[in-house]
């Protein structure tokens, strides 16, 4: 006997033994996937949460300074509230005048938008009507062509 024929022989006598195996391995490789997914999914959340913390703590700290600079500001003398209030009084101005000019600057656009299709459409109909001279022309020096023949 041959070693090919001694290992199919082995093989055949074992087949259901081979077969087990080979079913309990592909449900270790299943089995595992879904414990890795499921610890991979399990890390995402705590991730997540910690995220969530970390947002909550950095906007509760926020909170703190301001109401700490509020606090402050009560100690501010009268010429520093004044010095500050003027700030903001040219912060709105300024802000005004940057509303104005942004709305100006969006008419504006609006504007070149309207004039832009205006020309486009202008010289589409003078398109349109040498187009149609052209070829109303060609028709009427075919009709009279036939006009000329029925003569």
């Amino acid at each position: 006997m041959t070693t090919v024929d001694v290992l199919g022989q082995v093989i055949a006598e074992n087949f259901l033994v081979i077969l087990a195996l080979i079913i309990i391995a592909i449900v270790i490789a299943v089995v595992s996937r879904a414990v890795v997914s499921w610890k991979r999914m399990t890390v995402d959340t705590k991730f997540a949460q910690l995220d969530f913390e970390r947002r909550k703590l950095e906007a509760i700290t926020e909170k703190q300074k301001r109401e700490e600079l509020r606090e402050a500001s009560v100690l501010l003398t009268d010429k520093e509230r004044q010095r500050i209030e003027a700030i903001r009084v040219d912060r709105g101005v300024l802000s005004r005048r940057s509303i104005a000019l942004m709305n100006e600057v969006e008419e504006r656009i609006g504007r070149l938008e309207r004039g832009t299709e205006n020309a486009k459409l202008y010289e589409m109909l003078g398109d349109v009507s040498s187009q149609e001279r052209r070829l109303f022309r060609v028709k009427e020096a075919k009709m009279e062509k036939r006009g000329d023949e029925r003569r």
